[in-house]
């Protein structure tokens, strides 16, 4: 290959080495996309310390505020402003049993999140 290219002239030589470099740059771009950053992605997650998560655990009484009515078969929102997490919104529903509609503005406990939807109570004070 080299043999042959010295035998062209100057313009084919630098236009053959420049398609060279750019279909290097290519398989280099296609190996570094395709194959590490998948990779690196799925070693951060991996090691990425779990205190940084914002999930609530199942087993976490949140308090929020309504800011959608919730009432019985309709869904509404809460605002979560309890646990130390950022402002967070759900979708609420009544927890069952609750045939109450709450306003928005009701200060709210949510007993369960279930596929990312709030079960909520009216919040009483004992």
């Amino acid at each position: 290959m080299v043999s042959w290219l010295t035998q062209q002239v100057f313009w084919l030589q630098i236009l053959v080495i420049i398609g060279a470099m750019l279909l290097a740059i290519g398989l280099l771009w296609m190996l570094f996309s395709l194959v590490l950053l998948p990779l690196i992605a799925f070693l951060q997650r991996l090691l990425a310390p779990v205190e940084n998560t914002t999930s609530v655990s199942d087993r976490d009484y949140l308090l929020g505020t309504v800011t959608l009515a919730v009432s019985d078969g309709h869904t509404g929102e809460v605002m979560v402003t309890g646990g130390g997490l950022a402002r967070q919104t759900y979708p609420a529903k009544l927890w069952s049993g609750t045939h109450q509609t709450l306003a928005q503005g009701t200060k709210v406990v949510i007993i369960e999140l279930k596929q990312g939807i709030a079960y909520v109570d009216a919040f009483r004070r004992a």
